[in-house]
């Protein structure tokens, strides 16, 4: 695929991600109905959390959305290649798309972090950023057997942090 393709694949993939998550709108800590085109959701509120953090903590979660999703494609589409030619000489510019998707991701989720995002969610936000570095790291230096090791970690912090996310956002019902 590629650098126009891809970068049309990647925007469309971050629109499509900001566009499915609407911004809180709740004065108190109740989930409080919103509407969107052909879908009924409803805000998942947590407890104790004050407007200005759940605001700043549904920003973050966009961006961890957006950048988690084209970070494993490009990924999977590195460790695809990978196992097909099993030579790094030989799987072309899939190991640099995502080094450079893992770099570019963990720091866009970097810089979504504000001073409101609590600590916890935080030091999620510092995990899943630290193991994509980690993983990238893995990837340039071509150590094929550390790349199993770091992915398990990078899918856990992943999984984690988008699992934390998940009680910040809207939930679908039916």
């Amino acid at each position: 695929m590629g650098r126009t393709a891809r970068s049309i694949v990647v925007a469309a993939t971050a629109l499509t991600a900001v566009a499915a998550v609407p911004a809180c709108s709740s004065d108190d800590d109740s989930p409080s109905p919103t509407v969107s085109v052909g879908t009924v959701t409803r805000t998942v509120a947590r407890a104790g959390s004050s407007e200005a953090e759940k605001v700043a903590v549904v920003r973050l979660c966009q961006q961890v959305i957006t950048s988690a999703g084209v970070m494993a494609r490009d990924y999977n589409a590195f460790v695809k290649r990978l196992n097909e030619v099993q030579d790094y000489a030989k799987v072309g510019s899939e190991d640099r798309w995502a080094v450079d998707t893992l770099d570019t991701g963990a720091e866009e989720v970097r810089k979504a972090v504000s001073p409101e995002v609590p600590e916890k969610v935080d030091a999620q936000v510092e995990a899943f950023v630290a193991s994509a570095e980690r993983l990238a790291e893995q990837i340039q230096a071509k150590r094929r057997q550390a790349l199993n090791g770091a992915s398990d970690r990078w899918d856990a912090d992943r999984t984690a942090l988008l699992d934390t996310c998940a009680g910040y956002l809207p939930a679908g019902s039916a």
